[in-house]
């Protein structure tokens, strides 16, 4: 079974539909959502944001005076939440993808992506982050990038209902 349909399996077997926004990967993790029959039961957007200067005018004014943290673990919390209040009542999972690729393919300095998955719980907005480092080839690394960012949904979205269930 690919990362794909067990994602998808996921999130329809929960009943989430997810947001997306991401960077470097040009859309792959929405992609690979929404080449799968059914799509759109579990994917409601898929934002692609490709240029620094457009990620910081994304989502609000906030984000503009913030541009200095284009790609930093609460930039991408940020990003995550306001996509996920932007998409209420469609989306009840979001997801944000931000960082950028070494800009030549054989540059082999390692890059930092952060990552951020929110949803609501009791009413409130939940979200968690990470940062992790990426080397290798530039489609290696899109690759790998969409890959940590699908498999991070299941075990943020699961820890959600762990803590639901424990309190």
């Amino acid at each position: 079974m690919n990362i794909s349909r067990q994602i998808a399996g996921f999130l329809k077997s929960r009943e989430l539909v997810l947001a997306s926004l991401e960077t470097c990967t040009a859309g792959t993790i929405a992609a690979a959502l929404a080449d799968l029959p059914g799509a759109a039961v579990s994917l409601d957007i898929g934002i692609v944001v490709h240029s620094a200067r457009a990620l910081a005018a994304w989502p609000d004014e906030q984000a503009q005076r913030d541009a200095s943290e284009a790609v930093s673990e609460s930039r991408a919390r940020a990003v995550a939440e306001a996509l996920l209040a932007q998409r209420a009542g469609h989306a009840t999972v979001a997801l944000a993808s931000l960082g950028w690729l070494a800009p030549e393919e054989g540059c082999s300095t390692p890059v930092a992506h952060c990552f951020a998955w929110a949803c609501r719980d009791r009413g409130e907005v939940v979200s968690a982050s990470e940062t992790v480092l990426f080397s290798g080839r530039r489609t290696e690394v899109s690759r790998s990038i969409a890959r940590r960012a699908l498999l991070g949904l299941p075990r943020f979205v699961d820890s959600v209902f762990a803590r639901e269930r424990a309190g």
